[in-house]
């Protein structure tokens, strides 16, 4: 099969397209014939080597994909041949085939699009898991979502609308991309490179602040938002796409009663596949009843993955970028 390869960290050049050997499913795995697969800001940290979960070299990149069930392993009970499925591949996702577990494969119905499936998978699945399961959002409460406009920010204002929330915000860091985190459903929108965006916030919410704050960013954002977090707020961390140290005043925890939470979706699924469960049958509702709009940037064929991952990299992108295998791709875009 072809796929892409990992054979030594580095920048997107790295990345090779080559022939690779078909994978096996071992017991309580299953074989998939891959239609999408989904690119990620960790899939860049996982070549470049600054993933904490990621495998050492030499590795197929990747975390999830959709597609449909070519082979089943022994005692696999709920998953047969021909299933359409969502997955967290064990086997790295940017190839033409990949095994899963079958506690981290998902059925989904066939009149779902599995380009649009892939793409979702894991952005939905990790903002899902912040907002309901670690910030235990309620729906008079207020929310704002960093890097807003791309595919975890998009998924998450929308995700947040479809819980119920009517108080969502959100931070860009171009001014091009505002409109459209306001399409995606924030009421106001902040520039997060702008070293007063906590004071914007607080003109916004009229001095009151923000109840939830997810941040992928890191560095010197975390300071930021305790100055513009309520009282009994919750800042989520999951990523560092910001270089620099994190300094946390706390002071501004304990006399609020504000707190801290640290979220790694991966983490959850290498450790608790089981609690996964609950999360992506609730991600697999959002999409087959069509409460939530995927928003496809770019599809690029499978080895166009440099290409790919070099748009991320680049902050270009509004909303996901999902690669497609060759024999499926027909002219995506």
């Amino acid at each position: 099969m072809k796929g892409i390869l990992v054979s030594r960290l580095g920048t997107s050049d790295v990345l090779e397209y080559k022939d690779l050997p078909e994978p096996v499913p071992e017991a309580g795995q299953v074989l998939i014939e891959v239609r999408g697969a989904s690119v990620n800001f960790a899939d860049i940290k996982a070549r470049s080597g600054g993933y904490h979960l990621a495998k050492k070299p030499p590795f197929i990149p990747g975390l999830d994909i959709a597609g449909v069930v070519l082979e089943v392993g022994k005692d696999v009970k709920r998953i047969r041949q021909g299933d359409h499925v969502i997955a967290f591949p064990a086997s790295g996702s940017y190839a033409e085939k990949a095994v899963a577990n079958q506690a981290l494969t998902f059925v989904v119905p066939r009149r779902l699009d599995l380009v649009k499936a892939a793409a979702a998978a894991l952005v939905t699945g990790t903002v899902t898991h912040m907002l309901k399961h670690i910030a235990r959002l309620e729906k008079q409460e207020s929310l704002l979502v960093h890097t807003a406009a791309g595919g975890v920010g998009s998924t998450a204002l929308q995700v947040a609308r479809a819980l119920g929330l009517t108080e969502v915000y959100g931070s860009v860091g171009s001014p091009w991309k505002e409109e459209h985190a306001r399409k995606m459903g924030a009421v106001g929108v902040v520039d997060y490179t702008s070293a007063t965006y906590g004071d914007d916030i607080m003109r916004l919410t009229d001095g009151r602040g923000v109840d939830v704050i997810l941040n992928p960013l890191g560095g010197a954002t975390v300071e930021r938002d305790l100055e513009c977090l309520a009282p009994f707020g919750r800042l989520i961390t999951f990523g560092e796409l910001v270089d620099g140290p994190s300094t946390i005043p706390q002071g501004e925890l304990y006399k609020g009663n504000r707190s801290i939470h640290g979220s790694s979706f991966g983490h959850y699924r290498k450790n608790r596949p089981g609690a996964v469960r609950e999360t992506m049958a609730t991600v697999i509702d959002l999409l087959v009843n069509d409460k939530i709009e995927v928003f496809i940037d770019t599809c690029f064929p499978l080895q166009q993955a440099p290409q790919a991952q070099q748009k991320l990299e680049d902050r270009k992108a509004l909303g996901k970028v999902v690669l497609v295998p060759e024999a499926f791709y027909k002219g995506k875009s």
